[in-house]
């Protein structure tokens, strides 16, 4: 519960809507420290039924990914859009940045692929009369 309490509040503080590089740079030094602890988390409970803190931990893990996602995302992505605020970066920037923002776990990378702007499937059938 400790390290939950901790993640929260280095999100909250360091990747909240209106983000600038200093802050977000500390913010992954301090979510990558917390996710570091992980490999310390140990559980208590071994049984496999209705165990709520192996629940938990697993969620942990789960959240901690996404932390470490979402601030190295912010981070990399210079402009500002819907709910992401640069501070430092006040315009969206769409000849740089309409692509998606992909975090590789692994190496703790991030990368991006464009946004598609036209369908990739077939257009539907127009609605008609069923014959049999």
């Amino acid at each position: 519960d400790a390290l939950r309490g901790e993640l929260q509040q280095v999100m909250e503080a360091d990747c909240g809507v209106f983000r600038t590089e200093t802050v977000l740079a500390d913010g992954l030094r301090k979510v990558s420290a917390l996710a570091g602890r992980m490999a310390d988390v140990r559980l208590r409970d071994h049984s496999r039924l209705f165990n709520t803190a192996r629940i938990e931990a697993m969620e942990l893990e789960n959240l901690m990914d996404c932390a470490l996602a979402t601030v190295a995302a912010a981070l990399a992505r210079q402009e500002s859009r819907g709910a992401h605020t640069r501070i430092d970066y006040p315009q969206r920037d769409d000849v740089h940045w309409l692509r998606h923002s992909l975090y590789h776990r692994d190496t703790r990378s991030v990368d991006s692929k464009p946004v598609r702007t036209r369908p990739m499937t077939v257009d539907s059938f127009p609605p008609k009369e069923r014959v049999y």
